[in-house]
């Protein structure tokens, strides 16, 4: 497979973890910076069920990010471009604001020991959960 070259990254993640929590009905990933929770981390959620009314009233008929600062936002990624080095997430200027982001695109390096194919796989299940609209376009995967 070909990939688009990410440029450089805004910091590195030493870990990329799935978790697939049945009880709580959730899929999760995300990248941090060390094992300990210390430093930057993005997280990305969604249901294992499909979006009900409720959850298409409020906006949440899609996936959650959140991150070190403790935003959280449904949706609001416009594009992701994934590379062995590392992954780019663009998001919309409000999902940026909301996240206390100091650019809508953020970064991140993969350090060469992190497994990224099961992350990748994930990853891509998460961006596309809910509506279709809320979808990102994901570039590479």
């Amino acid at each position: 497979m070909e990939y688009e070259e990410v440029s450089s990254p805004t910091w590195v993640a030493s870990v990329a973890a799935v978790d697939e929590n049945v009880l709580d009905s959730a899929l999760v990933v995300g990248l941090a910076e060390d094992e300990s929770g210390e430093g930057r981390q993005l997280v990305l959620q969604c249901s294992l069920r499909e979006p009900d009314d409720q959850d298409q009233r409020l906006g949440q008929d899609t996936y959650c990010v959140l991150n070190e600062t403790g935003g959280i936002v449904y949706g609001g990624i416009e594009a992701v471009t994934f590379s062995p080095a590392g992954i780019s997430f663009r998001f919309s200027l409000a999902a940026a604001e909301k996240l206390a982001l100091p650019l809508p695109e953020v970064i991140v390096g993969i350090a060469p020991e992190v497994q990224v194919e099961p992350f990748r796989k994930e990853l891509r299940r998460v961006l596309t959960y809910g509506d279709p609209q809320k979808v990102p376009s994901l570039l590479d995967f």
